[in-house]
């Protein structure tokens, strides 16, 4: 009876064909499971983000190339990981170098699929299409500007900034980012952005630490518009 009672379900939601008996689309639906893995990563592991560069040359890329090429050496063609279709097993010193486009297109395509935070694509996706999360994806993804070292310091926005660093910092016996200098600086007023304060709001931009809700707090007052 539970044999039926199976069957019938199957042949309801198009699993199986009633007409020869044969098992057909449970792969399907075993693949229709789970979420996109774009979206997985965002609610699993908030600590990784998908690589976006489309430059074979990114740090980013490159590591995980490096990392691809070490895991799958020894693989031959179409045994490795992503099976990629120029892949070749690596008999020299693996060293950091420009990422293969053809890992570019298997990350891109894989992350397209739907899968459950078990299986086996999901921890091959976090491990060669990912990067850490930075301070500066999260406030992007909160609707801020970071400001970029390439703007001029005379720019009304690294003005304001700075001014705004200064002015919280300048009564303190010692300044929230420890600013070498920043004596000589904190009673200037109305000048351009300092360029040892710039350099530190690229570096925090980058910073991994993510929960730091301090330093995201003051990245957010001090280096974004």
């Amino acid at each position: 009876m539970a044999n039926s009672l199976l069957f019938k379900s199957l042949a309801g939601i198009g699993g199986v064909s009633a007409a020869t008996g044969a098992t057909i689309g449970i792969p399907k639906l075993l693949e229709d499971k789970g979420e996109l893995i774009s979206e997985l990563i965002k609610t699993k592991n908030p600590d990784k983000r998908l690589i976006t560069s489309q430059s074979l040359e990114d740090a980013d890329w490159k590591k995980s190339w490096e990392d691809y090429r070490k895991a799958n050496k020894n693989a031959k063609n179409g045994e490795d990981t992503f099976q990629l279709s120029d892949w070749s097993p690596i008999t020299t010193e693996i060293t950091s170098t420009a990422a293969s486009q053809s890992l570019l297109n298997a990350c891109s395509s894989n992350s397209k699929k739907r899968a459950v935070e078990s299986s086996q694509l999901y921890r091959d996706v976090l491990n060669y299409c990912t990067r850490d999360t930075l301070i500066s994806d999260l406030l992007k993804e909160s609707g801020r500007t970071p400001l970029l070292k390439s703007e001029a310091a005379t720019s009304p926005e690294w003005k304001k900034a700075w001014e705004s660093y200064r002015v919280a910092n300048k009564d303190k016996s010692e300044d929230a980012w420890k600013l070498q200098g920043f004596d000589g600086q904190k009673n200037q007023e109305g000048q351009q952005a300092w360029d040892t304060f710039m350099n530190q709001c690229e570096t925090n931009l980058k910073s991994k630490e993510i929960s730091n809700s301090l330093l995201l707090s003051q990245v957010k007052d001090w280096c974004t518009k």
